[in-house]
């Protein structure tokens, strides 16, 4: 009776589930670790992590009610989902709660809530409708990527001067649904080399433009960013600024460094927390290995986020709805790149970008909006399943009136 019962409440795709459960477990126990710097801010033990237990049963709610939704329902929203993106960009940009010196916020109910998060997710769910819309027996429409293209460098517009490396991870993600939405081979040749001629200029921009043409315009923070960029080249920088912006890569490493291989420190007994400004966050994988080690702190989480894209991928081949499709390769690629652009930046690869660790950082609006897209896996794993059900036994159905077409098939394999 109990199994019946959490079969009803807990629809789709177990492993799903176990993936989820896995890392908000996690979460819960290093953020509760890495927050020794707020409780002392805040002169209390229990805050820092009661406000995160609050966003995480706000997530898991959140997540229970998308899986119970018709995967019709979430196609419908995709237009809607994407324009209340960028409208929470339009209010951030120009009437938005600045934190930390960036107007990122929008301040709704009582509560901050981040722009750009929002935006990531009405994207994924416009750009698998276009995707899904533009399948044909023919292939893929030629007009699908400019469909696509304008949408997502309309939402990449509005981000690029407070986050670029949100827009990175955008159309990182964006080209990959595009090779998997089978355009036209012509047109990702064209795109990936417009996109290469892009970067690089853009890059050039940021490291040759003086920094007195910028100051106090909104592309100072291209300052920043070259910044970054120059202390992840140089690896000596970290000694030549040890009170600069360096700071939290050298307590990151040194983290991972006085961890062992298998076992780690022990939860809650990490040492670098205390140092690290953004351990709970921007650096928590660091403290994930320094107190479970390397193999089932560092690796043990890799897994996890490559076993969920994976699985996500075994999902969408079952799916006869190509929006469907769609839909969840693009919320596991949104997590999953983000997961490894966090990851690597922890342990010393690549500038440092701010990027949390999705389902695991201490946050708000990025922790219910992964649960969102964890919620759309689950809602199309359980339409998948009864398609492929329904497939079945039509199938059982048709060998049953046709007896002779039963009895030619042993005959065929033998």
């Amino acid at each position: 009776m109990g199994k019946g019962i959490t079969n009803r409440l807990f629809k789709g795709d177990k492993v799903t589930w176990i993936i989820f459960t896995l890392l908000f477990a996690l979460s819960f126990i290093e953020v509760f670790s890495a927050t020794s710097t707020l409780a002392y801010k805040n002169d209390s033990y229990w805050q820092p992590i009661t406000q995160h237990v609050t966003f995480m049963m706000l997530g898991v709610a959140v997540a229970w009610i998308v899986h119970n939704m018709p995967m019709t329902w979430l196609k419908k929203l995709s237009y809607a989902a994407y324009w209340i993106g960028i409208g929470f960009l339009l209010w951030a940009m120009f009437a938005g709660v600045s934190i930390n010196g960036e107007s990122r916020w929008v301040r709704l109910f009582g509560v901050n809530i981040q722009a750009s998060e929002v935006a990531k997710l009405g994207l994924v769910m416009l750009i698998a409708r276009i995707l899904g819309d533009g399948q044909s027996s023919e292939g893929t429409s030629s007009e699908v990527l400019k469909k696509i293209l304008y949408a997502t460098g309309l939402a990449c517009a509005l981000i690029f001067t407070s986050n670029l490396s949100t827009v990175i991870l955008i159309c990182f993600t964006t080209y990959l649904m595009l090779f998997i939405g089978k355009i036209p081979g012509k047109q990702m040749w064209k795109l990936t080399g417009a996109c290469a001629v892009a970067g690089t200029v853009a890059l050039g921009a940021i490291m040759l433009t003086p920094a007195s043409l910028v100051e106090g315009t909104p592309l100072d923070r291209m300052i920043t960013w070259r910044n970054r960029i120059t202390r992840s080249i140089d690896p000596a920088s970290a000694e030549k600024d040890q009170n600069g912006g360096n700071e939290q890569r050298m307590h990151a490493n040194i983290a991972i460094a006085s961890s062992n291989v298998i076992f780690g420190k022990g939860p809650g007994n990490s040492e670098q927390r205390d140092f690290l400004p953004q351990a709970f966050s921007d650096f928590i994988y660091a403290i994930i290995i320094e107190e479970l080690g390397l193999i089932i702190g560092g690796v043990g989480v890799i897994l996890l986020y490559l076993i969920l894209l994976y699985h996500t991928g075994q999902i969408a081949k079952d799916c006869d709805d190509p929006y469907a499709a769609f839909l969840i390769i693009g919320a596991a690629l949104m997590i999953v790149i983000q997961a490894m652009a966090h990851m690597s930046i922890s342990v010393g690869v690549g500038p440092v970008t701010g990027q949390p660790l999705p389902l695991v950082s201490r946050g708000g609006t990025s922790l219910v909006i992964n649960c969102v897209y964890i919620g759309m896996i689950l809602s199309v794993s359980r339409y998948a399943r009864e398609a492929k059900v329904a497939r079945e036994r039509a199938k059982a159905g048709n060998v049953e009136n046709n007896p002779t077409e039963a009895i030619a098939q042993p005959a065929t394999e033998q």
